[in-house]
């Protein structure tokens, strides 16, 4: 019987093997046999797999500082928008537009970076943005003017978005499908923290000093993480036929990382970028994550407006601090993850299908519109601080579960794409956190709180439901017309 839960796709994936197909049929045969023979692999020493645990973990937390600045960098300034807009001379609302184009610019950075990660290795493409990030950084924090300080913000969106895309396969080439979740779950949740940890951080250093101060502090903590990629970050791309260990020197500029030829590797991953944006299972999920990061985002953007406002007339200390309910929020998510995703597999051990880590954005969802409710309400008619702490909580706990979810379903079906399935779910969350910036406070200014909070929780169950459930039932025709076609097969 065919085993259909992992879906084989349509274009031949294997651009190593596309690349040994170029050089000679020799090679060709030599890796068919590397690659088919799992007792050589397991054994390999360059298989990162088999790397020692510590060289593994000091790898992995060097990806997780950058994954944590990402989105964390990015919207550092946003208790600090006060503070610019009198020292520009323009309105806040003006002041607070400067992160929007930098957000939207890591979607694109991300599926730009697709094609040269494969063609000339994780490590490079993780290495070089993250310096120009830090070049940017230390630019806005030398600016003198709203334009010029954007510009560099806008740029160190489209640089820096590497990590929340190189994690996946970073994750898929160093550790088994068995410890993939996990995994995911600790890394989606440093870029995920981020967009709170961030912000609160900037307020305390902003409230003893001023707003280039703390990019300041920005720019050296990209520094330190710049230092840390470069002495524990490895290439961990494993092509077969690789038989000599790769020179340390010659990885950190993608020379003989991939030993692929450069040209139709990205001519191939360009194209198959495209192909894999309309997949149904990841145009669908991607759909979900967008609605569902969409709102968070949203709280993050808008709050400081309203903390500092009547009735709670918060300081820049206090509403720097609110932003650990985020923090919270975001690090049960990962808990509720974890344990979703562990529960499911054991309850199904036995008849596994890759769709069933789609159920884990139920109860997720549920926690997010109760969060969604409990803030907007607690808002509309003043109530105490710990209500809009709790739903903040509650909020972050349904996002950060609900990504981890996808994103190990969408790991799960398309392994040999981990590339690019991470860059199509960062594009589709970037997306979604461009636009509410938007919108968002003209609607709230319009409706009221309670309303518009209790419209983006119907949203968000209604668009959750009517993305997620045609996954299911998509892959559930596709598995039945395997099995017919496998049985078809036997009978003749």
């Amino acid at each position: 019987m065919v085993n259909p839960s992992t879906e084989k796709p349509s274009l031949v994936y294997s651009t190593r093997d596309m690349a040994v197909r170029e050089w000679s049929s020799s090679e060709t045969q030599e890796s068919k046999q590397c690659d088919s023979n799992s007792e050589v692999e397991t054994k390999d020493p360059l298989n990162p797999r088999n790397w020692s645990s510590s060289r593994k973990t000091m790898l992995f937390v060097s990806l997780m500082t950058s994954s944590l600045l990402a989105d964390g960098a990015m919207v550092w300034g946003g208790t600090l928008v006060t503070e610019q807009a009198m020292d520009w001379n323009i309105s806040i609302a003006h002041s607070a537009t400067s992160m929007n184009y930098g957000i939207l610019l890591q979607g694109f950075g991300g599926i730009f970076a697709v094609p040269l990660i494969e063609a000339y290795g994780r490590l490079p493409i993780w290495l070089w943005p993250q310096v120009i990030t830090m070049l940017m950084v230390l630019g806005a924090t030398l600016s003198n003017d709203w334009s010029t300080f954007t510009a560099f913000r806008s740029l160190q969106g489209l640089f820096g978005t590497v990590p929340q895309v190189i994690g996946l396969p970073i994750i898929h080439d160093m550790y088994t499908s068995a410890e993939w979740p996990r995994m995911i779950n600790i890394w989606g949740t440093t870029f995920l923290v981020g967009p709170f940890l961030g912000p609160a951080i900037a307020g305390y250093i902003s409230a003893g000093s001023d707003w280039r101060t703390s990019f300041g502090v920005l720019t050296a903590i990209y520094g330190v993480s710049t230092v840390m990629v470069v002495l524990f970050g490895y290439e961990t791309y494993h092509g077969p036929g690789r038989m000599t260990k790769q020179s340390r020197l010659a990885s950190y500029f993608g020379i003989g990382n991939t030993l692929l030829p450069k040209g139709s590797t990205l001519r191939y991953w360009c194209r198959t970028v495209v192909v894999y944006v309309f997949k149904f299972p990841l145009l669908m999920t991607g759909i979900a994550i967008l609605v569902t990061f969409t709102w968070p985002i949203g709280i993050t953007t808008t709050i400081d407006n309203f903390l500092h406002s009547p009735p709670y007339l918060f300081d820049t200390i206090e509403a720097s601090s609110m932003r650990f309910a985020g923090v919270i929020g975001a690090l049960c998510g990962w808990a509720v993850g974890h344990f979703f995703n562990s529960w499911i597999f054991k309850c199904h051990n036995s008849t596994w299908r890759t769709e069933l880590r789609l159920h884990g954005v139920w109860i997720p969802i549920g926690s997010m519109t109760i969060g969604l409710l409990t803030y907007g309400l607690t808002m509309h008619f003043g109530k105490h601080w710990v209500g809009i702490a709790i739903g903040w909580i509650l909020v972050n706990i349904g996002m950060v579960a609900t990504i981890v979810a996808i994103s190990s379903y969408a790991l799960e079906k398309y392994p040999e794409q981990a590339t690019c399935v991470s860059a199509i779910l960062n594009m589709w969350r970037t997306c979604g956190g461009f636009a509410v910036g938007y919108f968002q406070p003209a609607w709230i200014q319009r409706n009221g709180l309670g309303l518009v909070f209790g419209i983006q929780a119907i949203v968000l169950c209604l668009a959750v439901a009517l993305t997620i459930t045609p996954v299911f039932l998509w892959e559930r025709k596709r598995r039945l017309r395997v099995e017919v076609d496998a049985d078809a097969e036997a009978e003749c």
